[in-house]
């Protein structure tokens, strides 16, 4: 058998022997992302359905952002996911969240803000007014002509000085860090509880037979480096008897070789003495000795 099939054979079962066997994927939309696993899952792929959870869809944009898109058409980016607290930390694409309030519920959805929900009345006023109260933010994101500003109804309007403000609308329920933070939400989901595999050093995945969509904990995949440190010492040891293989085989080529050239060498040298030493051969007309014998037969002839 050819000595690379034989070490790729020896190899295959050595990586099968390290644990490689068939996991859920951790994917990302770039390097540096977020990873992404169970219970959630990217758009664009098709993991096994048991690595993956309904409702928790993310998406990679063409800059390689990982995108969450609610099912009000509010989309963040996920620049963090903390599955042990079933915690995503997001911003707004445009860096400014405050202005997809007006299409932000969280009915329907899977996520719920971590912060207080607040309700908010909206002013756009014609002057800036003083910071230091804590009863209105001012939403310079939200750009357009004059100053907008979100007042809390905890407190009471008719104490501020609106003069120069006109009303545009109320919204209720809306996550008070998205007025005081401007661009970051706090979002965690309860279903399914994947943080307590978490919590126990493990992972979380559907049960393939399970009529209901339950959930079960299952080992951790091994990292690279825990995966390199097991294959490292067997395949060198593979390594090295192929190495001693080839070697061999080598000396062995070599060793007929050499025998071969040598008695080539033999051969080439006995013919040569053999052509030296090989006696003439004449014809009788030639023959040393011919013409003596031709003058004794003349000379008894004319006795």
């Amino acid at each position: 058998m050819d000595l690379s099939l034989v070490a790729l054979f020896m190899l295959v079962l050595v990586v099968h022997g390290a644990g490689l066997d068939d996991q859920c994927p951790v994917e990302r939309c770039a390097k540096d992302g977020p990873a992404v696993r169970f219970p959630f899952k990217l758009k664009d792929n098709k993991p096994p359905d048991h690595c993956s959870y309904p409702g928790f869809e993310l998406s990679c944009t063409d800059t390689k952002q990982t995108l969450l898109e609610l099912p009000t058409s509010v989309k963040l980016y996920v620049d963090k996911i903390d599955y042990a607290l079933q915690l995503i930390i997001a911003r707004g694409p445009d860096e400014c969240l405050p202005k997809q309030l007006r299409n932000f519920s969280s009915h329907g959805s899977l996520f719920e803000s971590t912060m207080g929900l607040s309700d908010y009345s909206f002013f756009n006023c014609t002057s800036r007014k003083e910071d230091g109260y804590n009863n209105y933010w001012y939403l310079d994101c939200l750009g357009g002509p004059g100053y907008s500003y979100a007042y809390t109804s905890d407190y009471s309007i008719s104490s501020t000085d609106l003069t120069n403000c006109t009303k545009l609308y109320n919204l209720s329920s809306v996550p008070s860090e998205i007025i005081e933070l401007k661009n970051i939400l706090h979002l965690n989901w309860s279903t399914p509880d994947s943080g307590h595999c978490e919590r126990l050093g493990q992972f979380c995945r559907r049960k393939n037979s399970s009529a209901r969509i339950e959930i079960e904990c299952y080992d951790k995949p091994k990292s690279e480096e825990e995966i390199w440190k097991k294959i490292v010492p067997p395949v060198a040891a593979v390594g090295s008897v192929v190495l001693l293989l080839v070697i061999f085989a080598a000396y062995r080529v070599y060793s007929i070789d050499k025998a071969a050239r040598e008695n080539q060498k033999r051969i080439e040298t006995f013919l040569a003495d053999y052509k030296a030493f090989k006696p003439t051969r004449y014809m009788n007309a030639n023959l040393p000795g011919r013409p003596l014998l031709h003058a004794l037969e003349v000379i008894s002839e004319a006795e």
